[in-house]
C-alpha cells in the first residue's frame, strides 16, 4: 500500500465522523453513570456475565470515560501537539488588540489583593477584606483572559472560571468537614472495639490474640457506663444549688490507652500542659474472675495462653483473699439512700470521713472541657459519681464516690466534650460489675483507619457466631457519615452540571464561530484540507476555552479555599459537632475536577466540529 493510500484512509471524513459520534453516545450514555454509582442512586445488584467471566456493572461506567480518554488522546497525538490545525485553532480565539488601560487595571488588581493578604496573614480577620480579595482576584483574572482571548473565548472561559472553581471549593470545604470528623471520632474512639453483652473475664487472652491480626498496632481494655455526675456539694449548700449531669464514662487502662486513643493530646489542649496518664489513679482491689472452659471460647482465644502465666487465677484469688476486709469490700464504697428531693438524705462526708479521705487519696478522673465549663470544675475539683441502678432489680440503694479531677480534656467535638469523662477502668469495674475483673471490651488501634472492615471481618471469622460484637469505627456513627458523603455527592452532582452548563456556551460559542466562517472553511477544504483536519480546528478552540478556563478556575478555587481557611468561618459546635469551618484541598480533587471538565469540553466541540466537517465547499464559497 503507497504511502499516499495510508494518508488518504488516515485522513478519511468518514472514520472520524464515526469516531466522534461514538465519543458522543458514550460520554452521554454511560458517564452519568460514573456519576450516580457513588452516590447509591444507581445499584445493579447483579453481576452480569460475559463468554462466562462475571462482569461488574461498574466496570461499564469505568469503561465510557477510558474509551472516551483513549480516544481524546488518538486525537491529541494525532494533531493536537502539531499540525496548522492547533495554529488555526487557537488563532480564532486570539485577541488582536489589547484594550488600553487593561494592563493598567490588571496590576492595580494584583496589588490590591496583595494588600488584602498580608492584611489577613497578618491576623486582621474581616469578612470585608476577604469578599474585597475575593473579587479583586476575580476581576484580575478577568482582565487577564481579555488579554490574550477575543470577547466569545472570554465569555466562554469564565463560565467554565466559575463552575471549576465553585466545586473545588465546595469539595475542599465537604471534605476538610468530613476528614475533620473522622479524625475527631477516631481520636475518641479506637478503629475497631470487640465487645461482649455479658462482659469479657478472660480480655488478657482477647487482647494477647487481637495484637497478633495483622494490620493491629495496639490494643487496650475499656468499660463503658452511664452514670451520674455533680460537683461536691459544699456544706450547708441546699439540694437545690446542685447540677447533676448525665455522663457516659469509660474506664481505660492507663497503661495500655495512648495505644488506641488520643487522649493524652487532648488532656494537653483542654488543661494546656502535658498530663500524664498515670494521673489516672486507683487502689481499688478486683476479685479474679476464672476464665470459661476452652469449649465455650472461640478455638483462637482457646489456643491463646494467658500472659499471666498459667495459674494466673489461683495466684490472683489467693492474693485477693490474702487482703484485709475493708480492701475487699471497697471501703470508699459509701451506701447513702440518695434521694435529691429531701435535703437531709443527701450523702455529706462526716468530720470522721473527711479527716480519712484525704483529697489526694481520692480516685482520679478527666472530664471534658465543656462539661467542666458547665459545672464549673477545674483540676484538683471534686466530683461525685453516682451509679442510679446498683442491681437489675433495685433492690440495692444507688451508690456513688468521690473523685478528684486530674485533668480536663478537650476532643474538639462537642458530643464528646460535653458528656464523656475517664477513669481508671478499675474504678468502673467496681460499679459495673460489682468489684470483679470483667471489662466490657478491647480496642484496637490500626496501622490504617481504612484497613477496619478488613480486619474486623478477620475477627470476626476467628471468633466466629455472634457472641461478640466487632463495631467498625465507620459503623460507628454509620448514619451521620452516610448523610455526609451523601451531602457531598448531592453537592457535586449539582455543581458538575454548572460545569455543564458552562460548557454549552462553549458549545454555543464554537457553532457561532463556525457559522460566521463557512467561508474561511470552504476555502481550507477547497485548498485540500478533509473534514476530519478541519473538525479538529474547532476542537483545538474548544479544548483550548476548556484548558484556560480549568486551570483559571482552579486557581481562582485554591485562592477562594485559602480565603476560608485564613478567615475561620466559625460553627456553632452543639450544631455542626466542630468549631470551624474545615478546608482540605485534595490533589486528587483537584485532578478528577479537571479531567471531567476538560472530558465534558471535549464532548461539547463535537456537535459544531461535526458540522464544520460536513460543510461543502461550492455551499460555503456560493454567496462569496
Amino acid at each position: 500500500m503507497s504511502q499516499s493510500t495510508r494518508r488518504s484512509r488516515a485522513n478519511d471524513p468518514a472514520a472520524h465522523h464515526g469516531l466522534l459520534l461514538l465519543a458522543w453516545v458514550l460520554a452521554w450514555i454511560l458517564l452519568p453513570l460514573l456519576i450516580l454509582l457513588p452516590t447509591g442512586a444507581l445499584d445493579f445488584g447483579v453481576t452480569l456475565t460475559f463468554v462466562g467471566i462475571p462482569v461488574d456493572p461498574w466496570y461499564l461506567a469505568y469503561g465510557a470515560p477510558l474509551a472516551l480518554g483513549v480516544l481524546v488522546l488518538r486525537w491529541i497525538g494525532s494533531s493536537f501537539v502539531t499540525g496548522y490545525e492547533r495554529v488555526v485553532g487557537l488563532r480564532i480565539i486570539r485577541r488582536e488588540r489589547v484594550p488600553r488601560g487593561s494592563r493598567v487595571a490588571l496590576y492595580l488588581c494584583a496589588a490590591l489583593v496583595l494588600v488584602c493578604l498580608i492584611l489577613l496573614l497578618a491576623g486582621v480577620r474581616s469578612l470585608a477584606i476577604v469578599l474585597l480579595t475575593a473579587l479583586a482576584t476575580f476581576v484580575g483574572l478577568l482582565l487577564l483572559m481579555m488579554q490574550f482571548s477575543s470577547i466569545f473565548g472570554t465569555t466562554s472561559i469564565i463560565g467554565v472560571v466559575l463552575g471549576v472553581a465553585a466545586l473545588i471549593v465546595v469539595q475542599s470545604v465537604a471534605t476538610g468537614f468530613q476528614h475533620e470528623f473522622e479524625r475527631r471520632v477516631l481520636g475518641v474512639y479506637a478503629h475497631i472495639n470487640v465487645t461482649r453483652t455479658m462482659g469479657i473475664a478472660e480480655y488478657r487472652r482477647f487482647e494477647r490474640y487481637l495484637r497478633t491480626v495483622d494490620g493491629v498496632e495496639g490494643a487496650s481494655p475499656f468499660a463503658y457506663y452511664t452514670m451520674l455526675l455533680a460537683p461536691y456539694k459544699p456544706e450547708g449548700a441546699s439540694t437545690d444549688e446542685l447540677r447533676l449531669k448525665s455522663v457516659l464514662v469509660k474506664g481505660i487502662d492507663p497503661e495500655t490507652a495512648d495505644q488506641v486513643i488520643d487522649i493524652v493530646d487532648h488532656l494537653e489542649r483542654g488543661s494546656g500542659r502535658p498530663i500524664e496518664l498515670g494521673a489516672l489513679r486507683s487502689d481499688f482491689e478486683l476479685m479474679p474472675v476464672p476464665d470459661r472452659e476452652d469449649d465455650q471460647l472461640p478455638p483462637v482465644i482457646a489456643e491463646t495462653p494467658d500472659p499471666r502465666g498459667p495459674r494466673a487465677y489461683e495466684d490472683a484469688l489467693k492474693a485477693y483473699r490474702a487482703l484485709p476486709e475493708h480492701k475487699r469490700e471497697a471501703e470508699r464504697m459509701s451506701e447513702f439512700n440518695i434521694d435529691l428531693d429531701d435535703d437531709d438524705d443527701w450523702p455529706e462526708l462526716s468530720e470522721e470521713e473527711g479527716e480519712r479521705l484525704d483529697p489526694e487519696d481520692l480516685p482520679t478522673i478527666f472530664v471534658g472541657a465543656t462539661l467542666a465549663e458547665e459545672l464549673s470544675l477545674s483540676e484538683d475539683s471534686l466530683v461525685m459519681v453516682v451509679d442510679p441502678g446498683s442491681s437489675w432489680d433495685h433492690s440495692e440503694e444507688p451508690k456513688f464516690q468521690y473523685y478528684r479531677v486530674a485533668g480536663v480534656f478537650q476532643a474538639g467535638f462537642q458530643e464528646y466534650d460535653s458528656r464523656l469523662i475517664y477513669t481508671h477502668i478499675k474504678e468502673l469495674q467496681r460499679f459495673k460489675y460489682r468489684g470483679k475483673d470483667i471489662v466490657s471490651g478491647v480496642d484496637l488501634r490500626l496501622v490504617d483507619p481504612n484497613l477496619a472492615p478488613v480486619v474486623g471481618r478477620a475477627i470476626r471469622d476467628d471468633l466466629m457466631g455472634r457472641e461478640y460484637q466487632v463495631l467498625e469505627w465507620q459503623n460507628l456513627n454509620k448514619n451521620l457519615f452516610q448523610s455526609i458523603r451523601f451531602q457531598k455527592n448531592l453537592i457535586t452532582i449539582i455543581l458538575s452540571l454548572v460545569i455543564t452548563v458552562a460548557t454549552f456556551n462553549v458549545l454555543s460559542a464554537l457553532w457561532t464561530m463556525v457559522v460566521r466562517r463557512n467561508a474561511e472553511i470552504a476555502i481550507l477544504m477547497s485548498m485540500g484540507a478533509t473534514g476530519g483536519q478541519v473538525a479538529r480546528i474547532f476542537q483545538v478552540t474548544g479544548m483550548a476555552i476548556g484548558l484556560a478556563g480549568s486551570l483559571a478556575g482552579i486557581g481562582f478555587g485554591l485562592m477562594l479555599s485559602w480565603l476560608v481557611e485564613l478567615y475561620g468561618y466559625t460553627l456553632d459546635p452543639e450544631v455542626y459537632f466542630i468549631e470551624r469551618l474545615p478546608v482540605e484541598i485534595s490533589a486528587t480533587t483537584i485532578g478528577w475536577i479537571l479531567a471531567m471538565t476538560l472530558a465534558i469540553c471535549f464532548v461539547a466541540t463535537i456537535p459544531p466540529s461535526l458540522r464544520a466537517a460536513k460543510l461543502r465547499p461550492v455551499e460555503g464559497l456560493r454567496y462569496e
